[in-house]
């Protein structure tokens, strides 16, 4: 048993697991004394063949006898029950140990200088994938394919780069605007089809508007779905663009990886205690810049999870037209 497996049962609060860990903590001395011990009883049992049988037969004992009976049943069914198997004999091995210390404790030193303790040896993700792959094909797994899909999913998401996700920016989606500080300076806008901004959003035909400053600097997002719908089919009454914009994350080198930036989200506690995420827009603002919300990201882990639906009619950052002339 692995000392990753007896880590993980440890956790789990299982005191078993955490008796034997605590042997392991040590592992070069219970390993020579195990085999100090080992080596010394089979000699004890060869010895007493030996001066109670004669020839063939104490042959045939210290050989056969001992192999089957101290060998291997034994090691057959210990390499079964490893865990309960250790915790019943750890009294027997501590006697060992304390019997055995004048020559296990020296060899187990020259063991801690030449190799060095055990440590604990973790899966690289590479084979965690395949971990995770075999327990999905497991009949006896616990794990559905539907979750061992969304974790493979998730140590995808670090590695991909941001110019391989979201969505290109189109030119007619960028909208350049005065700024006082931080603050835009939006024009009058009248709740009319007719209005100039209105249908300067409306003609773009996406979800996100680029605001960027005379500098062409990115400074805000813009939510125009929400926006136009709002004002043309809501009515609601000295709305505040600024109450539609996001600040993203501005990124300008298209080879970055996506997990690079996903913990710059912010997330706080909305409602009932359930989390909201903020600032969950990437702006790759580049040669080809794009754009990538949380729905992309959403969309990603959802991979090989969801059905596939037809790019005809799902159509990411295009907006429902409000209205019709």
């Amino acid at each position: 048993m692995s000392k990753l497996e007896l880590e993980v049962e440890a956790k789990k609060g299982n005191p078993k697991a955490v008796q034997v860990l605590r042997l392991r903590e040590d592992s070069n001395f219970t390993l020579v004394t195990i085999l100090w011990g080992n080596v010394s009883v089979n000699v004890l049992l060869a010895l007493l063949s030996d001066s109670i049988l004669a020839g063939v037969a104490a042959f045939a004992f210290s050989t056969v006898v001992i192999t089957i009976f101290a060998e291997i049943i034994p090691q057959a069914y210990f390499s079964r029950h490893a865990l309960r198997v250790a915790e019943f004999l750890t009294p027997m091995l501590r006697f060992y140990q304390f019997l055995l210390f004048p020559i296990t404790k020296p060899t187990a030193l020259i063991l801690d200088a030449w190799l060095g303790s055990e440590g604990l040896r973790v899966f690289t993700e590479r084979d965690m994938r395949k971990v995770i792959q075999l327990h999905m094909e497991s009949a006896e797994s616990d794990i559905a394919r539907m979750e061992g899909q969304g974790a493979l999913n998730f140590l995808d998401i670090d590695d991909v780069p941001l110019s391989d996700e979201g969505e290109p920016v189109h030119s007619t989606s960028i909208i350049t605007l005065e700024f006082d500080d931080e603050k835009p300076l939006f024009p009058s806008i009248s709740p009319s089809p007719d209005d100039p901004f209105l249908r300067k959003l409306y003609q773009a035909d996406r979800k996100w508007a680029v605001v960027v400053d005379s500098d062409r600097e990115p400074r805000l997002l813009m939510n125009t779905k929400e926006f136009i719908s709002d004002v043309l089919m809501n009515g609601y009454p000295d709305i505040q663009p600024m109450g539609y914009c996001h600040k993203p994350i501005v990124v300008r080198d298209g080879n970055q990886k996506l997990g690079t930036h996903l913990p710059r989200f912010t997330v706080s506690s909305g409602k009932e205690g359930t989390e909201v995420i903020h600032n969950d827009v990437i702006l790759l603002w580049s040669e080809a810049p794009r754009i990538i919300s949380g729905t992309d990201i959403l969309g990603r882990l959802f991979r090989g999870i969801g059905k596939r639906g037809d790019p005809d009619d799902l159509k990411t950052h295009d907006i429902a037209r409000p209205y019709h002339r």
